[in-house]
């Protein structure tokens, strides 16, 4: 199992969003995903208790048990955790970094923003963990975007897509759906964002299966 965590000290950058949207988007695509929320606000929680579909489960865990929850998730045959964290620096956020095989760093395009995407990045490369950005409510007729992908650029991955600023997001999470349900341009984006993450979260496992097939 892979273990996807999103996190940003941050708060407003969009992080239950992403990790609501990418564990549907997992699921359509084949792959067995529950969710972790580890944030006191619950926003993540809040959607899922909405969702008239049960294709995506939900477990409780905090900064103490997280660990052997994860490991219990695994065996159980889960192929995809996603956590979500709090925006800030305390053990639940850390501890959702520490177990993940990929943190996923949403970040609007703005310049406070950006300026304060260090204080992740210094907590999670501290982990040792891969991690990739993705730019969140994004205004496409402005140039912040690019902007901002230049500047993330310099520390590491950019999704080739931007998460546009759409009312179908927020409509979405407070009826526990997904916005590519109803808004195509959403549903544009939310496929490139899952094809990018997927290709970065399960690409251990795709060297290890390839090396085995040249053995």
């Amino acid at each position: 199992m892979k273990v996807l965590t999103i996190a940003n000290r941050k708060g407003g950058a969009g992080k239950s969003t992403i990790a609501a949207h990418l564990a549907v988007e997992a699921v359509n695509d084949g792959h067995k995903t529950i969710l972790i929320d580890l944030d006191p606000q619950q926003t993540l929680e809040g959607w899922w208790g909405k969702r008239d579909n049960n294709d995506i489960p939900l477990t409780e865990a905090n900064n103490e048990n997280l660990k052997d929850q994860i490991d219990k998730l695994s065996v159980a045959g889960f192929d995809l955790c996603i956590i979500d964290t709090p925006g800030d620096a305390s053990m639940n956020a850390r501890s959702g970094i520490d177990v993940a095989d990929l943190v996923v760093i949403p970040s609007k395009p703005t310049a406070p923003d950006l300026s304060a995407i260090g204080r992740t990045i210094g907590i999670v490369e501290e982990a040792k963990k891969k991690f990739v950005f993705v730019i969140t409510q994004g205004v496409l007729t402005s140039n912040l975007n690019f902007q901002a992908s230049s500047a993330l650029s310099s520390f590491g991955k950019v999704a080739p897509t931007i998460i546009a600023n759409r009312a179908a997001y927020a409509k979405a999470m407070g009826a526990g759906e997904s916005a590519a349900n109803s808004d195509k341009k959403a549903s544009d984006e939310l496929s490139k964002l899952w094809n990018f993450v997927k290709e970065n979260v399960f690409d251990e496992a795709a060297t290890k299966n390839k090396k085995k097939l040249v053995a």
